[in-house]
């Protein structure tokens, strides 16, 4: 058993850019640490949410191939019974327009610790924040008992208006609202989080590309003839936002790196994100009025890339190991 699992639940718009797919995959493959009470379909850029989408991929996965060596990842059936629809559209959060993920959001947030050790649950939004709003929105007393790591940039500008509403009301009725907000706008101008595709040691194996071509494809199952295709060739690859090839992208995985850095990679504190991690380096913009809000360095794009890429060899190391669990 890891030394250190958390309570997981993910807020996703899988189903437009597919670097959410990408990081999904990769975080079931962690999910002896990553323990997910959790995966609701949220609206994002471009997305056509659907909680089937979420399903079908984690179908695809084949937990029940990989437990046969790994019994301590989670099984499929309990993933599976985690899934909930979300909001379809984006927008502010108002009363009646609560949805069952961000009612789920609001039960797991209030649920008892499984292990009884009292440990907050981590969500993790990796499209717009209209779900965690609205539940935050219907039951603000669950504030103290989560921590929100946000991929914003193209999410913010996607729903403005619910992350607006966060920051509000952690300025207006809960200032230590623990929240690192990962990509603060203008777009580009930090953006923390592309650190993990861009940068950092891209020779031979670990290149955007090759990494694909060498460790991705030609592995997994299709479940027994179930899908077409083994999961390693049908993952999609996500857009290089420079070169235009198709890459490993998984540009939301760092909200989970961040909590794999000290227990895999023995890097990191999760208590302090101004610390270095494998889920990027943060700061506190509002020491004195928010001390558990974080954002992106004060500093150049590629200095915030850099809090993440340093570790590429290590994160895509550990990532290769684990894929390499298809060929056991």
């Amino acid at each position: 058993m890891p030394s250190q699992t958390y309570r997981v639940l993910v807020s996703t718009d899988l189903g437009g850019d597919p670097d959410d797919i990408q990081s999904l995959i990769h975080l079931l493959h962690y999910s002896d640490i990553l323990k997910i009470e959790g995966i609701v379909s949220s609206p994002g850029p471009g997305s056509v949410n659907r909680v089937e989408k979420i399903r079908e991929w984690i179908e695809r996965t084949d937990l029940p191939y990989l437990r046969r060596n790994h019994p301590e990842l989670m099984a499929e059936e309990d993933v599976l019974a985690t899934t909930r629809q979300g909001a379809l559209e984006t927008g502010a959060p108002s009363a009646g327009k609560a949805t069952a993920g961000s009612d789920w959001i609001i039960a797991r947030a209030n649920a008892d610790d499984p292990l009884g050790q009292d440990r907050p649950l981590w969500v993790l939004a990796w499209g717009s924040l209209t779900d965690i709003a609205q539940a935050l929105h219907d039951d603000p007393s669950i504030a103290g008992r989560i921590r929100i790591y946000y991929i914003g940039s193209s999410n913010t500008t996607a729903d403005p208006a619910s992350r607006d509403f966060v920051f509000r009301f952690m300025q207006e009725q809960f200032p230590n609202l623990w929240w690192i907000e990962n990509g603060i706008l203008p777009r580009f101008q930090h953006d923390t989080f592309r650190g993990y595709y861009l940068g950092g040691d891209q020779s031979g194996e670990w290149g955007a590309v090759r990494f694909v071509e060498e460790t991705i494809r030609g592995r997994g199952t299709n479940r027994d003839g179930k899908f077409e295709q083994i999961l390693g060739d049908a993952m999609p690859m996500g857009r290089h936002p420079g070169s235009g090839q198709d890459i490993l992208k998984e540009g939301d995985t760092p909200t989970f790196l961040y909590l794999l850095s000290p227990v895999v990679g023995g890097v990191g504190n999760v208590d302090d994100p101004t610390g270095e991690s494998w889920g990027g380096q943060f700061r506190r913009p509002l020491p004195d009025q928010h001390r558990n809000y974080f954002v992106d360095l004060d500093a150049p794009a590629e200095v915030c890339h850099a809090t993440i890429n340093k570790w590429r060899v290590a994160y895509l190391s550990d990532w290769k190991r684990r894929w390499g669990w298809y060929g056991e």
